[in-house]
């Protein structure tokens, strides 16, 4: 059987990004890459790589159900991550990622889950359930 182990985002602003992931959604930052046009990010299991995208790039914004990517995050206290999107401006883009609830209150803390969007429009599930996904096993510790 394959493990996924590995997934890398181009990102327009690779250091804005990595404070997202570090800050927001409790990624570990790991190291450059010898290019430093790359960085390095971890869970303990998984690596993010975040690529600087050229300057010259263009990739056009997709709305959320069309996305280039989406991918999701299981974090160990829902309400946490909640308010550090809010608090660092992130966009929350569905109040579940299961039923694709809208927002109406930013102020209340979805029950099970949420998606954000990261600063290039990806599409971050978010849950503290760790049976969100299917067929998904995880450590003891988170």
């Amino acid at each position: 059987m394959a493990h996924l182990r590995h997934l890398a985002l181009r990102c327009k602003d690779m250091e804005h990004s990595r404070e997202f992931y570090t800050t927001v959604i409790g990624l570990k930052f790991h190291d450059y890459r010898p290019s430093r046009q790359g960085l390095d990010l971890t869970d303990g299991v998984n690596n993010i790589t975040l690529l600087q995208h050229p300057a010259d790039a263009v990739r056009p914004k997709q709305e959320e159900g069309n996305e280039y990517i989406h991918f999701g995050m299981i974090v160990p206290d829902l309400a946490e991550c909640w308010q550090r999107c809010r608090d660092w401006g992130a966009e929350l883009s569905k109040g579940d990622v299961k039923d694709r609830t809208e927002i109406h209150d930013e102020n209340e803390v979805p029950e099970r889950s949420f998606k954000v969007l990261d600063p290039d429009g990806n599409v971050v599930d978010i849950s503290d359930n760790r049976e969100e996904w299917n067929a998904v096993t995880l450590p003891d510790e988170l």
